[in-house]
C-alpha cells in the first residue's frame, strides 16, 4: 500500500519504518512539506503534537482517506480526542487510533513491542491490524476507539505524578500506591467518558502507564522529576526540547472532569503542580484526603 505518515519526528519516523518493513511504500510529511500530489495515498497516519494537529491538518487539506492516529492526548478548549479532531477537520473515510507501550527509541531499534489499534468499524480495525502487524511489533485490534485514545492520553498525566514521586525520593511503596490508584482513577474517568474498563486495563491503558511511569526515557516522567526539584514549568519544557503531552492533556482533562463532576484527585494534584503549587504541598494534600473504601 501507499502510506503517508504526517509527522517526521522520532515517533513518526520509527513507525514509518515499521510500515516499510511490511513492504509498504511510505512517505513522511514534515513540518514544512505539502501534501504530495504525485503519490496515490491509500491510508494516512497522524504523528503530530496534539495541540498542533488541527492547524496542520487544515494547512495540508488532504483528500478523503482512511486515517490512523498515533498521537496521544486531548485538545485544549474542545476536549476532543485526536480521532474526533481528524473527523471534524478532514472528513476521513474511516478513522482509527493506535496506542500502547511503545517508546520511539525502542521501536526504531526493532525491540519487541505490542500495541492495540482501534476503530468503531471492526472491518477497518482488522485492516489496520493487517497493515501494521509484524514479527516484533505485535498489533492487537479493538472496537473501543474511545478507550484506546483515553488510555493513551491519561497515562501521560499519571506519568508526571510518578516523576514527581521519584523526584521527591518518596520510595517504592509510594510509587506502587500512586500507580495503583492512578490506574483506578484512569478507569473511573475513562468509563465515565464512554470507555470500556477492559480496554483501560489493557495495553493502551495499564500497559502504557507502566512504561511511562517508570521509564526515564518518558518525557512526562522527566517533567515530574524536574517539578519535584522546584523548577518552573516553562523552564522545564524549554530545556526538554520535545513536547510533553501530559501538560496540555492535564489541563484539558481537568476541565472535563470538573464539568462532569468526576472524582479525580491525582489529576487535580498534577494540575495544581503544573499551575505552580509547591510539589510537597500538592503531595501532602493528596495524602491527607479523608479515608475511603478502595
Amino acid at each position: 500500500m501507499n502510506l503517508i505518515v504526517v509527522g517526521a519526528g522520532a515517533w513518526g519516523k520509527a513507525f514509518g519504518e515499521v510500515l516499510k518493513k511490511n513492504g509498504h511504500e511510505v512517505r513522511w510529511i514534515g513540518r514544512k512539506d505539502s501534501w504530495p500530489r504525485d503519490f496515490a495515498v491509500e491510508m494516512a497516519f497522524l504523528a503530530l503534537p496534539v495541540q498542533a494537529t488541527r492547524k496542520r491538518l487544515q494547512e495540508l487539506a488532504p483528500p478523503s482517506l482512511p486515517w490512523v492516529s498515533l498521537s496521544k492526548g486531548i485538545e485544549i478548549g474542545t476536549g476532543m480526542r485526536m480521532s474526533q479532531v481528524i473527523s471534524e477537520v478532514v472528513a476521513p473515510r474511516e478513522v482509527a487510533a493506535l496506542s500502547g507501550p511503545c517508546l520511539a527509541s525502542e521501536v526504531a531499534k526493532g525491540l519487541p513491542t505490542a500495541v492495540v489499534v482501534a476503530s468503531e468499524n471492526e472491518d477497518f480495525s482488522r485492516l489496520c491490524q493487517e497493515v501494521i502487524q509484524q514479527k516484533g511489533f505485535r498489533t492487537y485490534r479493538s472496537t473501543d476507539l474511545t478507550g484506546v485514545e483515553l488510555g493513551g492520553a491519561m497515562k501521560n498525566v499519571f506519568a508526571i505524578a510518578a516523576g514527581v514521586c521519584f523526584g521527591l525520593r518518596a520510595g517504592e511503596n509510594a510509587q506502587a500506591a500512586l500507580m495503583t490508584r492512578g490506574l483506578a482513577e484512569m478507569v473511573r474517568v475513562g468509563v465515565s467518558l464512554g470507555a470500556k474498563k477492559e480496554t483501560l486495563i489493557g495495553l493502551s491503558g495499564a500497559g502504557d502507564l507502566m512504561l511511562t511511569a517508570y521509564s526515564g526515557a518518558s518525557r512526562n516522567h522527566r517533567v515530574g522529576e524536574h517539578l519535584a526539584k522546584g523548577e518552573g514549568l516553562q523552564t522545564i519544557l524549554s530545556d526538554l526540547h520535545e513536547v510533553a503531552e501530559g501538560v496540555p492533556t492535564t489541563r484539558a482533562l481537568r476541565e472535563i472532569v470538573q464539568h462532569l463532576g468526576i472524582k479525580a484527585p491525582i489529576l487535580k494534584g498534577v494540575h495544581d503542580l503544573i499551575e505552580g503549587k509547591p510539589p510537597r504541598q500538592a503531595v501532602e494534600e493528596l495524602l491527607n484526603r479523608s479515608v475511603s473504601e478502595e
